[in-house]
């Protein structure tokens, strides 16, 4: 098995950016980046010796003090793009809390909160559906924008049971973490399939033709963090970008809405995979209801 990996082992924040055996190439790479990118570059020896150069953006600090009152943001939005948007970031700031707690130490931002991808993954859900469908396609476009800064997936998850017990108070999520040593808690078994897949789709979907390369280069599997391992001939990576994008995204749908389904099941919920869902005008006022 060729491993390369997509995150540079001893420094998870960075990940690949270029490949190319052409030393002369990876220089003119690394020095046209802007002066806010940091670099790493590794060297591969598989059927063929190439580089790769791994990126991050400098200058991260603390989630807890990155700006998070963004009222002028939230008000331009409209009203109900706007309350939901101010539900979904006090979750994130509870989570956020609620994981320093566990783990005694500040979570690490990588970048700043995209505070306007937000409406954008609310106004592509489709909110007539049934409640499971809705729950897994409003959790996977959350997931798809990448709009905070850490703890994507923990926040879409809570607010699949947000979304849910809007259309049944009783609705409580089974549960997704375990105590894996005293106050340090991972993903349950079952839910970190689900987890692990979204990850491999976000990973392919946005640098197919990178990994394409790397596999002709005799690459046979990417390794993210957390040891999540991508087996490249697993996954069609020989089309357009665009294309890629398209298939990922609606392959990322139908997985979360496999894992609402479940989650639903083992809650003792099932009904909720045939009942309506609460559309998103419906959504904001039940939010504004709790305030």
């Amino acid at each position: 098995m060729a491993n390369v990996y997509y995150h540079y082992p001893d420094d998870k924040q960075f990940s690949l950016d270029f490949v190319n055996p052409n030393p002369g190439k990876i220089v003119e790479r690394i020095v046209n980046y802007d002066g806010d990118v940091a670099v790493k570059v590794l060297e591969y020896d598989l059927d063929q010796h190439f580089y790769v150069v791994y990126t991050t953006r400098v200058g991260g600090g603390a989630v807890k003090d990155l700006e998070l009152d963004l009222r002028e943001s939230i008000e331009s939005m409209g009203q109900d793009n706007g309350t939901i948007v101010s539900r979904l970031l006090e979750i994130y700031e509870s989570l956020i809390e609620e994981n320093e707690n566990e783990e005694g130490v500040p979570v690490e931002a990588y970048k700043d909160i995209g505070i306007d991808e937000l409406p954008d993954a609310l106004d592509r859900t489709d909110w007539d559906e049934t409640a499971t469908e809705v729950a897994g396609r409003l959790a996977s476009n959350l997931i798809l924008k990448h709009a905070l800064p850490n703890a994507n997936h923990r926040t879409a998850v809570a607010m699949i049971q947000f979304y849910l017990r809007r259309v049944d108070s009783d609705f409580s999520m089974p549960k997704t973490a375990v105590e894996i040593e005293p106050e340090v808690y991972d993903w349950r078994e079952w839910v970190n399939s689900y987890i692990n897949e979204s990850k491999r789709l976000l990973t392919i979907r946005r640098k197919n033709v990178k990994f394409k390369y790397v596999r002709e280069l005799g690459g046979t599997t990417l390794v993210r963090k957390h040891d999540v391992r991508i087996p490249l001939s697993a996954y069609e990576l020989d089309m357009p970008p665009s294309r890629a994008k398209k298939r990922y995204t609606e392959k990322h749908e139908r997985l979360w809405i496999e894992f609402v389904e479940e989650a639903v099941e083992r809650a003792g919920k099932p009904e909720l995979k045939e009942r309506a869902g609460v559309t998103k005008p419906e959504f904001a006022e039940e939010i504004r209801s709790l305030d």
